[in-house]
């Protein structure tokens, strides 16, 4: 999982959101850095990631997970996420 803080140009300004990310990496520091440059590109902010773990030892994924997983699966370059929970947050 991931949560990022959009820029304040954004919606309503500084709000913080929390999805989960599927991405190809070696390790978690791989995973943070991947997902960080991404999200960088798109103006978010990543303030912290948890649970990082290979998908390759896990199973009994929800319906919008596996999906990702599937789409990853055929792009050894993707980072993709998942639908973003947001919620309003005071200014980083």
């Amino acid at each position: 999982m991931v949560e990022v803080l959009t820029e304040p140009s954004i919606g309503s300004g500084n709000t913080r959101a929390f999805t989960n990310c599927v991405t190809w990496a070696g390790s978690a520091s791989e995973f943070v850095s991947s997902v960080t440059a991404v999200f960088a590109e798109y103006g978010l902010t990543v303030l912290s990631t948890e649970n990082e773990r290979p998908v390759a030892r896990e199973t009994g994924y929800g319906a919008e997970i596996t999906e990702i997983i599937e789409r990853a699966k055929m792009n050894p370059r993707a980072c993709i996420y998942a639908t973003f929970n947001y919620y309003p947050s005071k200014p980083a």
